[in-house]
């Protein structure tokens, strides 16, 4: 496909086009002002929202896997679901008795920092005990009427209101984590199809960004997957949490014998510039073609990589039973979120010129290619 030479520039590295934080400049940590804390997680999970319609597009065009879409999806659902109960959360801080100020990374990526997932999941072991220490809705209900009708305000009323709801939301949700490794899929109906895919998830802790990757694989030798889970998830665990290039994870995946794999995909979530981050000259010039509409730009980056060939087996190789596999170049595309006067603006490129498929969002939340 044409555009494949496009984005697989060699050196070309878009997502740490500016790594402030690496290089020292620059505050890591931002926090936002009590009144902005709900209105960003809202806006957030709307456009993560859109974000998931356009990779579906991105799928349709052949430039992602139906595997990789679904589980970028459902991981993209996640993120929404734990943005939610954060609102609820710091939203607590409106009624000015308890501070409880959100952070963001304003260099990197524009997200929640990694403490505040951290937060949510002491959070949520905590749960169950704070929840039975507060007294059910009907009982809240009342004693706030018995307060209005003294006339004062049910300030203690509203405050364990707001606490009794994030817990619950917090008790139900998959709160983002680190890693969390999906099941494995079996692809094709037939006894005699052995392709299977599985998924991960996790957070990308140097660029506080958010991935999720996919693999495609060939079993092998009778061994099956529903059989060898563990063995599965550790394999998955030795090569998941660092930034490695998709060929040499590859490379990894060879050394198990029991598998043959056939292609990587990875989605990153993120960088997402707005109104408080620490925005450079090429975003602050595309935030002014916003045409009354919020200014922000929602990134994210496609890499795919399939093996091409087996590769030489060694004496070791043969000895274990394995079957490695070259890998073919990795290949990225680029992906760009924005209102429709920066969409205009930007046309077929992201704010530094480098070949992206831009979105447009509508102020009605209708996405535009």
């Amino acid at each position: 496909m044409p555009e494949l030479a496009l984005s697989a520039e060699p050196g070309h590295e878009a997502i740490e086009r500016r790594s402030l934080m690496a290089a020292g400049a620059g505050q890591n940590a931002r926090m936002l002002p009590d009144e902005a804390v709900v209105p960003y997680c809202d806006a957030l999970g709307d456009r993560l929202g859109a974000l998931a319609l356009a990779l579906e597009r991105e799928q349709q065009g052949g430039r992602l896997s139906i595997a990789a879409c679904a589980a970028a999806s459902l991981f993209l659902n996640e993120i929404r679901a734990t943005l939610a109960v954060m609102a609820l959360k710091h939203g607590r801080q409106l009624l000015d008795v308890e501070p409880l100020p959100l952070t963001i990374d304003p260099t990197e990526s524009g997200m929640p920092t990694v403490k505040e997932f951290w937060m949510l999941h002491e959070d949520r072991d905590r749960a169950r005990d704070q929840l039975a220490q507060i007294p059910a809705p009907p009982q809240l209900v009342a004693d706030a009427l018995d307060q209005i009708y003294a006339g004062r305000r049910p300030i203690k009323q509203q405050i364990l209101w707001l606490q009794r709801a994030y817990m619950e939301r917090l008790a139900a949700t998959a709160i983002v984590t680190d890693f969390r490794q999906m099941s494995p899929l079996k692809l094709g109906s037939d006894k005699s199809d052995r392709i299977y895919s599985v998924s991960w998830t996790g957070l990308v802790r140097s660029l506080n960004l958010f991935e999720c990757v996919t693999l495609h694989f060939v079993e092998r030798g009778g061994w099956h997957v529903t059989g060898g889970i563990e063995d599965l998830r550790d394999l998955i665990d030795s090569i998941a949490g660092g930034r490695a290039d998709l060929p040499e994870m590859i490379g990894l995946l060879n050394q198990a014998a029991w598998i043959v794999p056939r292609s990587l995909e990875r989605v990153t979530i993120g960088p997402y510039h707005h109104g408080f981050t620490q925005n450079d000259e090429p975003i602050q010039r595309a935030f002014a073609a916003a045409a009354g509409q919020e200014p922000f730009l929602l990134e994210a980056t496609i890499e795919r990589a399939v093996t091409v060939k087996a590769a030489r087996r060694s004496t070791l190789d043969k000895l274990f039973g394995r079957e490695p596999m070259e890998s073919g170049p990795s290949v990225r595309y680029r992906i760009v979120l924005a209102p429709l006067g920066i969409k205009q603006l930007l046309g077929s490129a992201d704010e530094d010129g480098q070949p992206a498929t831009v979105y447009g969002l509508s102020a009605d939340g209708e996405l535009v290619l």
